[in-house]
């Protein structure tokens, strides 16, 4: 039996030792998978990516599925793209390959809530060194945290009793000191830079 079956194998004997979960299936094939998806209930699949996967290929069929369930992926090296993805997707995870049966239960539990949970070896390198034009204050930081969990303008101001005035006043200033377009871009960004963890 080749690792990958050993994998799924052993991994599949303990997901249906968990009495809260119901294994509806597993699949060869990223079809297979939405064929199954379609006609089951499904609130969390985990997709287990060979290497040998053509990238062009697997980010077509994950963004599809990211569309539809919440994911628990497992690689075996960090991808900006999967990375950037799941965080947009505001929900899953993304483990290692050789992630633990206790890890990814864990993940599929955080995951089945609407929380992201990333291995820290899974966080790609930021793209340029210097993508941080500027320190974050510690304040700013604490946003960005907040934006990270999905809350918006006025749960944020609520949440460290400020005005939402001001919300707005650091999302800027955190974009512009990230060098970032969108909230998720300065989130991504943050990330990287080690700023705030999932």
């Amino acid at each position: 039996m080749a690792p990958f079956e050993e994998r799924r194998d052993r991994l599949e004997r303990a997901l249906r030792r968990e009495p809260s979960f119901h294994v509806a299936g597993t699949a060869g094939t990223f079809p297979f998978l939405r064929s199954l998806i379609d006609q089951t209930v499904v609130d969390v699949c985990i997709v287990d990516i060979s290497p040998e996967t053509e990238s062009e290929t697997v980010h077509d069929w994950l963004l599809e599925l990211l569309e539809v369930v919440a994911l628990v992926i497992l690689s075996s090296d960090p991808d900006p793209w999967i990375f950037t993805n799941v965080l947009r997707a505001g929900k899953g995870a993304l483990l290692q390959t050789d992630a633990s049966a206790e890890q990814i239960i864990r993940a599929i539990h955080s995951t089945s809530v609407g929380l992201i949970s990333v291995d820290p070896s899974m966080v790609p390198e930021p793209e340029d060194a210097d993508g941080l034009v500027e320190e974050l204050t510690p304040r700013e930081i604490d946003v960005l945290r907040l934006l990270a969990e999905g809350f918006a303008n006025r749960e944020i101001a609520s949440r460290l009793e400020i005005s939402e005035h001001t919300i707005k006043f650091h999302i800027r200033s955190i974009l512009a000191k990230l060098g970032a377009s969108t909230r998720t871009e300065a989130v991504t960004r943050g990330f990287r830079a080690g700023l705030i963890e999932l």
